[in-house]
């Protein structure tokens, strides 16, 4: 065979004899290896694939090797109770369970406002709410579909800063709203 891209060297004719390398023995021809497209995209995809391989496994092993972390469990001292001299009775929380649970909002008063939600949530935070000693109730919303978790009304500032920590330990987000009659 002839090779290509051979530009100095001169043609050999097909009748001259192929001069064997010293040492081997056997006749050696020249041969040049063509590749289109697709097998340079076959090998582009195959080392891809290998790749990927060695990096998964590479992961996996090092994940597999590497130490676990236990979490540290947290040590709870408990302080004995001072001791009582007399026992101290505790007034329980005074249920709101007579208070309708859907109602308007008194014009002026000051309500703690929990949320604006739909019905059905809007009633299991106020019944959770009463739980907690608090009045609350749901009153109308802003649209049809969203109805307002209110607290209140409070007759000073007293009932409100207290009613305000008890939904500040609870963990709810709320604000102070004064409402204003409306026509």
């Amino acid at each position: 065979m002839q090779r290509i891209l051979e530009l100095d060297a001169q043609p050999q004719s097909v009748d001259e004899p192929v001069s064997p390398e010293p040492g081997y023995g056997f006749k050696t021809e020249d041969f040049e290896l063509v590749m289109g497209r697709r097998q340079v995209a076959a090998l582009a995809f195959l080392t891809l694939v290998l790749v990927v391989a060695c990096s998964g496994g590479a992961y996996l092993a090092g994940k597999a090797i590497s130490a676990r972390e236990v979490p540290v469990q947290p040590v709870i001292k408990f302080e004995p109770a001072p001791p009582l001299i007399a026992p101290v009775a505790v007034p329980a929380p005074k249920p709101s369970a007579e208070a309708p649970l859907f109602a308007d909002p008194n014009p002026k008063a000051i309500y703690i406002q929990v949320g604006a939600v739909e019905k059905g949530v809007a009633t299991v935070i106020a019944e959770g709410l009463r739980k907690h000693a608090l009045d609350s109730f749901v009153a109308p919303g802003p649209s049809g579909k969203a109805f307002r978790v209110l607290i209140g009304p409070f007759p000073d500032a007293a009932a409100y800063q207290k009613a305000q920590s008890i939904v500040d330990q609870i963990g709810l987000s709320s604000f102070a709203r004064r409402y204003e009659a409306t026509n």
